[in-house]
């Protein structure tokens, strides 16, 4: 989630460093880019409208079209996980205006990513339009403009045995439109306000049209649009167009009046408040001061440019602080759902709250709980329970356990599974009954991961019930997987008899199921059926993955070695596959192995290795074939068993093909910080997993036989919450220990 991220990037602040464009570069629009002449870009004015009102949105058509048939490729995305996609630079005559967002994205406070889900297109002569509004990246007063735009969203092959990836951008500059801004009289701005209210509020109009008025209300720009903004936003991502609300109060050209509306929506008995709000909040207020105007970023000047950004950053951390104590003091006049979000806000908040001041929070929260989106709801059981958890939500969870199935895991609907577990928590006795029944009548949709959660090694009271549900084809994919955690020896006979009559035509999941059962009951045949599984490819593609989910049974020496034989498998699947098993559960005596089929692949490949590069229209059996690059490189590179330290990435870096160099390079460069970064997460399974450097596993004991492969001396710096290391203490201490024991020097911070 975007508020995550940003809340980490207060915390670890010296990484905030001013956000950079993934596409357009600051020059984009002088002198005029050149584009090739086999690809065009059309840019027109939506419905040949050329006058537009102060505040009124400015919709952009970009057709994109080519004489050449696959070879050029377009990025579709039309936004980024930051909330705005760079992806064309508006080159304006004049040069008038301003970036309405520049106090939210230049403003030195937040850290941001890029990426969002999109997908590519080959360009042929047949237009593909790209709908934009000019408004999200100027604001314009009155006057004639002329308008050109340079897009970067076109890639193409790159070069033979060039550098990086397999494409390069090729930007393009479109023609040039012209347009007039005239000013807003307040009866239109007063009648634009009033229309987008009413769709607003209407519950019948469609997404596309609240869209659409939201999208008005953000860029309107009056002093009543603010203030009705203001009154709506209290969430960016909990809340349909808290986004737009949020962008619309940052660019009111009112910022005093943003301010005071915000402050009268926190202090509204019925007005939910959220730490986005709060930080909103603080953003307006820290960038109305002249004192916090931070000077263009220069490379040459970081550390004074970084101190003034830190001293900005302590004052906006503060204003936050504040600002929660005093939502904390006003906590109990609010109601219904404004007091659930708000009692979440706070539980959410690393601060020194006694446990006292916790427990009341989390009585508030059991109260109000039903005012929770469900959404809201989820969240905070699967990914917050470190902070909310705790014996008073045990009837809540029951509630939830006994509720109607959700097989489709409909987010709008509370998860069932994350309630159980936690319930076992929290009453094993009654959580083990509850998942005994669960078990005897599967609804399908509480996965193993909970399931199995019970500490014995077998079950047999569960094998009838569930074998009965195969006789007659009415089981799910949980039934098979429950077989393998839990089955005895009893059902084997039948199990054989049902997996040999559909052979070579399971499902994966069953398929897999099944066969990591008979391994643990009887590995002859396990290892037959194995090599059986590998060998049937008429049906299905099941053969290709055969080796994802045996886990540390892959450690079985025959079953290893059918994984090192399948790394020259005809097929380069089959062979990825192996490899990734391997590296992740194989033995440390399999990394020879794994060197000398990636010698072997590049003795092929070596002086053709450029065919393998990503390029539009790349068939998908030489994608194929890349990826075993991929995958042999990164279980060398990421091998559980053994460390793959500076030498051997060297090494690596010596014979990977040029695309894959600069992942093998990055690696090398974490040895050369002198400090590696481990990271550990309990959630949404409540079990351990963990990145440390470029490695990353699960469960306790896979870290501890990573970190002690580290030479002693070997610096690791972690970050958790209070509410984390609290929760998890025993594991924490056992992971210092060991880290002690080793040589190692562990730096945990628990930051407030």
């Amino acid at each position: 989630m975007k508020r995550g991220w940003l809340t980490y990037c207060t915390v670890l602040c010296a990484c905030c460093l001013p956000a950079n464009s993934a596409y357009a570069e600051d020059d984009s629009c002088s002198p005029a880019v050149s584009s090739p002449t086999d690809v065009t870009l059309l840019l027109t004015l939506k419905d040949a409208q050329s006058i537009y009102r102060e505040g009124e949105i400015i919709p952009l058509k970009l057709a994109f079209t080519s004489g050449t048939e696959k070879k050029y490729s377009l990025d579709t995305r039309n936004y980024d996980r930051s909330g705005r996609l760079n992806a064309e630079s508006f080159c304006l005559a004049p040069d008038a205006g301003r970036d309405p967002l520049a106090d939210y994205y230049s403003s030195g406070l937040f850290g941001f990513i890029g990426g969002g889900l999109g997908s590519e297109h080959m360009l042929d002569q047949t237009p593909y339009l790209v709908n934009l509004e000019l408004n999200e990246w100027h604001s314009l007063p009155p006057g004639n403009y002329t308008l050109r735009v340079v897009s970067h969203r076109i890639g193409v092959a790159a070069a033979a045995n060039g550098p990086g990836s397999g494409m390069k951008s090729v930007p393009m500059t479109s023609n040039s439109v012209q347009f007039r801004v005239i000013a807003a009289r307040p009866e239109w701005q007063a009648e634009q306000l009033a229309t987008a209210m009413s769709v607003l509020d209407n519950p019948g109009s469609s997404d596309e049209q609240a869209a659409h008025a939201a999208r008005v209300l953000r860029f309107l720009g009056s002093e009543a649009a603010t203030r009705e903004l203001a009154r709506r936003f209290w969430a960016q991502n909990d809340q349909p167009h808290g986004w737009d609300f949020m962008f619309g109060l940052v660019a009111s050209p009112h910022r005093a009046t943003a301010i005071e509306g915000i402050k009268v929506a926190m202090a509204d008995t019925q007005h939910p408040v959220t730490r986005e709000l709060v930080q909103t909040f603080a953003l307006l207020q820290i960038q109305s001061d002249p004192e916090y105007k931070l000077p263009p970023y220069d490379e040459k000047r970081k550390d004074a440019w970084v101190k003034q950004r830190d001293a900005k950053m302590q004052a906006y951390n503060k204003t936050v602080s504040e600002e929660l104590s005093h939502v904390t003091a006003t906590l109990e006049s609010k109601s219904g759902k404004a007091r659930a979000v708000t009692v979440n806000t706070l539980l959410m908040e690393d601060s020194d709250l006694s446990e006292a001041a916790h427990v009341k929070l989390r009585h508030l929260l059991v109260a109000s709980w039903d005012s929770l989106p469900a959404k809201k709801q989820n969240e905070l059981i699967e990914y917050r329970w470190d902070e909310i958890g705790g014996p008073e939500l045990l009837p809540i969870l029951r509630g939830i356990i006994n509720s109607p199935p959700n097989p489709g895991h409909n987010m709008e609907t509370v998860q069932r599974g994350p309630a159980l577990r936690h319930f076992y928590e929290l009453d094993p006795s009654e959580g083990r009954d509850l998942i005994l029944r669960e078990i005897l009548n599967s609804k399908g949709d509480i996965g193993v991961s909970v399931l199995g959660m019970l500490p014995d090694k077998e079950l047999p009271q569960i094998e009838e019930p569930i074998l009965a549900r195969l006789r007659v084809h009415n089981d799910t994919s949980v039934d098979f997987r429950l077989i393998e955690r839990y089955a005895t020896a009893r059902p084997l006979t039948e199990l054989k008899a049902i997996y040999e009559k559909a052979r070579g035509k399971w499902a994966c999941d069953p398929q897999a199921a099944l066969l990591s059962y008979f391994l643990r009951i009887d590995p002859d045949y396990g290892v037959a059926e194995i090599s059986a599984a590998l060998k049937e490819r008429e049906f299905t593609g099941c053969y290709k993955m055969v080796f994802s989910d045996f886990g540390v049974a892959l450690r079985m020496p025959r079953v290893e070695k059918i994984a090192i034989t399948a790394l020259d498998d005809p097929s380069p699947e089959v062979a990825a596959n192996a490899a990734g098993a391997l590296g992740k559960y194989g033995s440390a005596k399999v990394e020879p192995v794994l060197w000398e089929r990636l010698r072997k692949f590049h003795e092929e490949w070596g002086d053709k290795s450029d065919q393998l590069r990503y390029r539009p229209g790349l068939s998908s059996e030489l994608q194929a074939k890349g990826m075993l690059e991929y995958s042999l490189i990164h279980a060398i590179a990421n091998g559980q068993a053994w460390l793959c330290g500076p030498d051997k990435l060297q090494r690596l870096s010596e014979i990977v093909t040029t695309e894959r160099k600069q992942e093998v390079e990055g690696m090398f460069k974490e040895w050369q910080n002198g400090q590696f970064f481990l990271h550990m997460n309990w959630w949404p399974t409540g079990e351990l997993d963990y990145t440390v450097a470029y490695f990353s596993g699960h469960g306790m004991e896979d870290l501890k036989e990573k970190l002690i492969q580290f030479p002693p001396g070997t610096h690791f710096a972690s970050v958790m919450t209070v509410a984390q290391r609290n929760r998890h203490q025993a594991e924490v201490t056992e992971v210092e220990n060991t880290a002690a024991d080793s040589g190692l020097h562990l730096d945990i911070q628990t930051p407030r």
